[in-house]
C-alpha cells in the first residue's frame, strides 16, 4: 500500500500535474488527469486509509481484515499497476 501511494506521488511529479497539497490531493490529481479511473481512485483511497491505520493505530487493527487484504484482494494491486502503466504508455 505504501508503494502504491509512492507511485502515485512519483506519477504526479513526473507528469507535472501540479504540486499536491497532501496525499488526498495526489490521488485527486491523478483522477482528474484520467490516470486513475473513478473506481481505482476509490480503491487507492481505501488503501491509503488502511495504510494509515496500520501505521498510526497498529494495536487496534483487526488481523482478519488485514489477512483478507493481503491474501484475497491482491487484484487491486494488479489493477492499479495496469492503469498506471496504460496511462504512462499513452503519454509516451
Amino acid at each position: 500500500m505504501e508503494c502504491v501511494i509512492d507511485i502515485c506521488g512519483l506519477s504526479v511529479a513526473g507528469l507535472r500535474l501540479g504540486l499536491p497539497a497532501d496525499e488526498d490531493d495526489i490521488i485527486e490529481k491523478l483522477a482528474r488527469a484520467h490516470i486513475l479511473s473513478p473506481q481505482m481512485q476509490q480503491t487507492v483511497r481505501k488503501m491509503q486509509g488502511c495504510r494509515n491505520i496500520l501505521v498510526h493505530v497498529y494495536g487496534a487493527v483487526d488481523d482478519a481484515i488485514i489477512y483478507r487484504l493481503v491474501t484475497v484482494e491482491l487484484d487491486d494491486f494488479t489493477d492499479f499497476t495496469r492503469e498506471i502503466l496504460a496511462a504512462l504508455q499513452q503519454r509516451g
